[in-house]
């Protein structure tokens, strides 16, 4: 009888490591107020902590928390400067619905789908991220936007050591913005490179803020 292919480990941080990273998003990025639980995991236990509006950021931020238990696949050249775990976080307006009954639906739970996407695309393709890169989805993210890529940023608006942070192993876990894009601009940052778009995009007054309708700075 032929042996059953060995199931995977799941990824996870410790305990420790995982208080670690919910003090850091906690005194970085704003008070957690409730998590996503991921109900199943297959490779990485994916949460997504949510940060309401408040006076500093008037805004949602939602913060992943279990990428980093990953170690993303990072060349042997860049290793010196400890890439391999990442978090990812996304801005979303004060108005966005975020109750259990409207992230049955694509057009608000579109955001909280794309952070689980991306923190499992370096397991899925054996690859990384990291600042300056851009991601494509190949199609928009919801019926409500034309919205299709991402790239990815340092965190936008808080204090230079949100940046990145130490578990109790030593081990740096890095947090990175994600900044939905259009097709038109994704294909400008792979023409002119990462930081040719960014001036572009920052020239236009683009926000971090995700927007459904947001204009497209290559039109």
């Amino acid at each position: 009888m032929a042996n059953k292919k060995r199931k995977k480990a799941l990824e996870m941080y410790s305990h420790e490591e995982m208080e670690a990273v919910e003090a850091h998003i906690n005194n970085y990025f704003g008070p957690v107020s409730y998590f996503m639980h991921e109900i199943v995991s297959t490779d990485i236990h994916v949460d997504i902590c949510v940060i309401p509006p408040n006076e500093e950021h008037p805004y949602y931020t939602l913060s992943t928390m279990g990428m980093g238990a990953h170690r993303m696949n990072v060349p042997q050249e860049l290793r010196c400067y400890q890439l391999e775990r990442a978090e990812l976080v996304i801005a979303l307006p004060a108005s966005w619905k975020l109750d259990e009954k409207s992230l049955h639906d694509d057009n608000w739970y579109w955001p909280v789908r794309l952070l689980i996407g991306l923190a499992r695309l370096p397991i899925e393709c054996n690859t990384w991220l990291a600042y300056g890169h851009t991601t494509d989805n190949q199609e928009p993210y919801a019926p409500c936007t034309q919205l299709c890529g991402t790239m990815i940023l340092a965190p936008q608006y808080v204090e230079e050591d949100a940046i990145c942070m130490q578990l109790p192993n030593g081990e740096n876990v890095n947090f990175y913005q994600v900044v939905p894009i259009y097709k038109e601009e994704m294909d400008y940052a792979l023409e002119h490179g990462f930081d040719e778009l960014f001036q572009k995009l920052t020239g236009k007054g683009t926000s971090i803020i995700v927007n459904n309708h947001r204009r497209n700075c290559m039109k």
